[in-house]
């Protein structure tokens, strides 16, 4: 830095942080998580069709908007036996 410090700007992460890719696997959803307790399947593949396949789910969490007006929503992979078996929606992909 200009002032002489070595002190620099990265995200703090860990190895096992999901990515994107990883909801692709076999018997794998994606899944999006509201504030407000709404909850809604994903499709990952316009994100996939962009390249962004190695993207932490936390990275793409702000391009996602609820019909209750939250801009952000939480990404969670899901097996299909997870997945909750009565209606969801509202959570929209913001690209």
């Amino acid at each position: 830095m200009a002032d002489g410090s070595r002190q620099q700007l990265t995200r703090d992460w860990t190895y096992g942080e999901a990515r994107l890719g990883w909801a692709t696997a076999a018997r794998s959803s994606l899944w999006a998580r509201c504030g407000c307790g709404r909850e809604a399947a994903v499709d990952p593949r316009p994100w996939l069709a962009q390249g962004l396949s190695r993207q932490t789910l936390h990275d793409l969490e702000h391009r996602l908007r609820c019909v209750c007006g939250a801009r952000q929503a939480s990404l969670e992979i899901r097996g299909l036996a997870e997945a909750p078996g009565g209606g969801s929606g509202g959570i929209h992909v913001f690209r």
